[in-house]
């Protein structure tokens, strides 16, 4: 890997202007991570813009210290108007499925071909782009930031340690899944001695929810059912029921599914939700003795062995079967 920060080094010396964005619906550590690389990109000199396919969650927007762009922005050709980016800095974008329509914007509208860099962690990253930054033995993607900027010799301001503190605080479900080990904590302690506050960061992120959110969390845990001798646990969430449930704004449903996993003798936790007719989508979650990435992976999605995800076509009913008939043969 210290190769691949060597080419990127490299490749930064060559050019001025930089996007950095991540995958579609981004979480925790999506967010801390380029919120976290516009600052370390910018204090090298760079002009920086974030470009998202997705809004930013409540919940993390008070990371956020300057205005983002959205693939959607009726104004977001202004940002060429001095000229092309150079560059482009995926972040924690494990699958192409997932990476948006980031650079087909920027290369239908200007033509060129800018290097491409993918900065991750995910076992399931194919490798796609000129520059690779993957190591699946980091907690987050927010980790390899801090370690990027290390190599880089750049000091991180204490906007940016909360930032990428973020990241790893998520992805590590408060360092508590399998993925927490010497590296992370270590990395979250270089991220308070440069200035990150944990007790804000978590509060902010954990601590104030909406009305909505408990309402929602009520439901769903009613919806809880047993499966293969109380090893599996699921909670189904249909569509009509999270509207009636959440009428308005941004659906909040991060880190419900780590309650099924909650449940005693429980191995493989399942979070379905129907977001069409025929589309559900599942987050996954395991105890550690069985490789939920693999499931998903199975299943057209990726993740972690710990914590995965993927979109299923079918019914709620049609889509917990087929999940609940991969799940058995890895328990």
């Amino acid at each position: 890997m210290t190769e691949s920060i060597n080419e990127f080094r490299t490749a930064l010396e060559q050019v001025e202007k930089v996007i950095v964005t991540t995958h579609i619906n981004p979480d925790g550590d999506a967010v801390g991570s380029v919120l976290g690389m516009r600052a370390i990109l910018e204090k090298l000199g760079k002009k920086v813009e974030i470009v998202l396919n997705d809004e930013i969650p409540p919940k993390y927007r008070f990371l956020i210290d300057r205005p983002v762009r959205l693939v959607s922005d009726p104004d977001l050709e202004e940002i060429m108007t001095d000229g092309a980016f150079e560059m482009i800095v995926y972040l924690d974008a494990s699958e192409r499925e997932r990476i948006g329509s980031v650079l087909e914007w920027y290369q239908g509208r200007s033509g060129q071909n800018p290097v491409i860099v993918n900065v991750d962690h995910h076992v399931s990253n194919d490798g796609f782009g000129d520059i690779v930054i993957i190591d699946p033995t980091r907690s987050s993607a927010a980790e390899l930031v801090l370690e990027i900027a290390e190599s880089l010799d750049v000091d991180l301001t204490p906007q940016a340690a909360d930032q990428l503190f973020a990241g790893v605080l998520t992805d590590t479900g408060c360092f508590q899944y399998s993925n927490t080990n010497v590296d992370s904590l270590r990395a979250a302690g270089s991220l308070v001695e440069a200035g990150a506050t944990p007790s804000r960061v978590a509060d902010r992120i954990y601590h104030q929810r909406a009305l909505n959110f408990y309402r929602l969390l009520g439901y769903l845990l009613g919806t809880m059912d047993l499966h293969h001798g109380g090893r599996t646990c699921v909670m189904t969430l249909p569509a009509g029921n999270a509207k009636a449930l959440w009428p308005e704004g941004e659906m909040d449903t991060e880190g419900i599914v780590d309650y099924t996993i909650q449940v005693a003798d429980v191995e493989v936790g399942i979070f379905l939700r129907e977001t069409t007719p025929d589309t559900c989508r599942a987050s996954l979650r395991s105890r550690g003795g069985v490789n939920v990435q693999k499931i998903a992976e199975s299943l057209g999605g990726g993740g972690h062995a710990g914590a995965a995800g993927c979109t299923l076509k079918g019914t709620l009913d049609e889509t917990r079967e087929r999940l609940l008939a991969v799940v058995e043969k890895r328990l």
